[in-house]
């Protein structure tokens, strides 16, 4: 039997400047924000680290991944633990600073746009680019940005 998947349910996910859609079973847990821990000659979308269920995390810039440069704004900003998307990991988790609480939202054909991505230069962290009424959002290619954070991180000593 064939099964049609005919909505993903999605998370929306706010940055400075920028929306992120991601799959729900995506973001483990979202936190309020707390000061980070510096972590030295790290790279510029390496925010610093998180201690978070006996862990530390590595806290990135998602805008600074996809190309849209380092947030600096934490007003009402949150903090949203990813799970691993790769099985041979060994970071089960890694952290993002948002602008908000990530919200809800079903992905089907009637709700997604037309695809950005033709008319846009994204770097290879983002998968496609859709309208969604008035607002842009990115879809991450989450297992390219594991493997980013995950060799920074690493190449740390962590």
């Amino acid at each position: 039997m064939n099964a049609v998947v005919e909505s993903v349910r999605s998370l929306w996910v706010p940055l400075d400047g920028v929306n992120l859609l991601v799959p729900n079973v995506a973001i483990a847990e979202v936190v309020n924000f707390q000061p980070l821990d510096l972590v030295k000659d790290g790279p510029e979308w390496l925010l610093g680290s998180l201690r978070w269920r006996n862990q530390d995390l590595p806290v990135v810039s998602m805008e600074s991944i996809c190309g849209f440069g380092v947030s600096r704004n934490a007003r009402g900003a949150r903090i949203s633990i990813l799970n691993s998307v790769r099985s041979d990991s060994t970071l089960s988790f890694y952290a993002m600073v948002t602008a908000g609480i990530p919200r809800l939202f079903s992905a089907d054909n009637d709700a997604l746009g037309e695809s950005l991505l033709t008319t846009r230069s994204l770097p290879d962290s983002v998968a496609d680019c859709i309208q969604i009424g008035s607002e842009e959002a990115l879809i991450p290619d989450l297992e390219i940005i594991q493997a980013l954070v995950e060799t920074g991180w690493v190449g740390l000593g962590r």
